[in-house]
């Protein structure tokens, strides 16, 4: 029986389409999700500063977060904690090798 007559030559050609098919498919997903990766990376941080009786910190940006708003007391002396600033940070990537 020769594999390449008549219906099994089809049957080989369908099944390799198929196959080509989900491989070509496989790697635009593996590129999109490698796009998605790399603009993930290159986006900044954002930090929120805030201000408690002239002690200032930092951290992460919350969702809701502006400039003036008044979070509650900060100590036990009924100061209160209010956001000065809000940054963007982005993080340089370290160079391997040369020093």
């Amino acid at each position: 029986m020769n594999l390449f007559s008549g219906q099994g030559f089809a049957y080989q050609a369908v099944l390799l389409f198929i196959v080509l098919i989900v491989v070509v498919l496989l790697t635009i997903r593996q590129a999109n999700e490698l796009k998605r990766i790399s603009y993930m990376q290159k986006r900044p941080k954002f930090v929120t500063v805030e201000d408690c009786n002239g002690m200032v910190s930092t951290r992460d940006y919350k969702e809701g977060d502006f400039v003036g708003l008044v979070e509650g007391p900060c100590d036990n002396d009924g100061n209160l904690r209010k956001i000065i600033g809000i940054y963007a940070i982005t993080e340089e990537k370290k160079k391997k090798g040369l020093i």
